[in-house]
């Protein structure tokens, strides 16, 4: 069965994922865990995490594949942080693209603009 929405990868690869940032000495990557509601992620960072996006907004969500061969899922967007009553960053991303991502040649139903084997995901 290959997943077609947002809402249906999320409840496949679950809500544990990496999230990427973009820091002063290049990536950084955190284990977060997401919510999502109305097409808006939301999760708890570190301070590492929470000093990049304030610098730099722009974030990558990334699930590993499930299964061997398998699409691995990458949600890019806008992050925003905010200080909360216990002392964490919370953060919000505002998705700007989503695919199932795997190596291999493009497909002829592909609905993606890449030439691996990519599909994008609706909201």
């Amino acid at each position: 069965m290959m997943l077609r929405t947002l809402s249906d990868a999320i409840a496949h690869y679950g809500r544990e994922a990496y999230l990427l940032t973009i820091g002063e000495d290049g990536p950084h990557t955190s284990n977060v865990v997401i919510e999502m509601h109305d097409g808006i992620i939301s999760c708890i960072v570190g301070g590492s995490a929470a000093k990049n996006i304030a610098r730099e907004s722009k974030v990558s969500v990334l699930w590993p594949p499930a299964e061997a061969h398998g699409y691995a899922m990458i949600l890019n967007g806008d992050a925003a942080g905010q200080a909360l009553p216990t002392g964490a960053t919370g953060v919000q991303i505002k998705i700007s693209k989503s695919v199932l991502h795997r190596p291999g040649p493009r497909p002829a139903d592909s609905n993606s603009a890449c030439d691996s084997d990519c599909r994008r995901l609706t909201f």
